[in-house]
């Protein structure tokens, strides 16, 4: 167990993110989120044609599988949280990456550290986007004992 190497925390949602750095373990929590820089989604120019009815026959419909816009959002939000998070680890040196994020960002966040081949020291399912730097050091701390 290397209890002097540093970790960087991410907690997130579909919507936000906050990054902390752990300069030692069990130490204070530093918050670095300007490291992440702009994270709003650049949206594409909306049509310029009107929308329209087709005809179709029969009762079917493909719209009932499709992830709906506010899914797409989030799953773009945390990809590039998790690109994002992916050079913060390697311009850092850090030696631990915690992830504490709603299930379904976690999942994403998951995907980009394995594609990047970052390593997710511990991980929690749980939106913690409002907690302060104090309670989070808490919730990592049990969340270390009980791994």
């Amino acid at each position: 167990m290397n209890l002097t190497g540093s970790s960087l925390v991410v907690v997130a949602d579909g919507r936000r993110a906050r990054v902390f750095e752990e300069r030692r373990r069990s130490g204070p929590l530093f918050d670095v989120t300007a490291q992440l820089g702009d994270l709003s989604l650049h949206q594409h120019p909306a049509s310029s044609s009107r929308g329209g009815v087709h005809d179709r026959i029969g009762p079917a419909s493909h719209t009932g599988d499709e992830p709906t816009p506010k899914d797409r959002r989030e799953t773009d939000f945390a990809r590039l949280v998790g690109a994002r998070t992916v050079q913060i680890m390697r311009q850092g040196g850090y030696d631990g990456l915690v992830l504490m994020a709603a299930p379904g960002t976690l999942g994403q966040l998951r995907r980009v550290m394995t594609h990047a081949g970052v390593t997710v020291t511990h991980a929690e399912p749980h939106d913690r986007t409002s907690e302060s730097p104090a309670s989070l050091r808490t919730r990592l701390r049990e969340l270390r004992q009980h791994a």
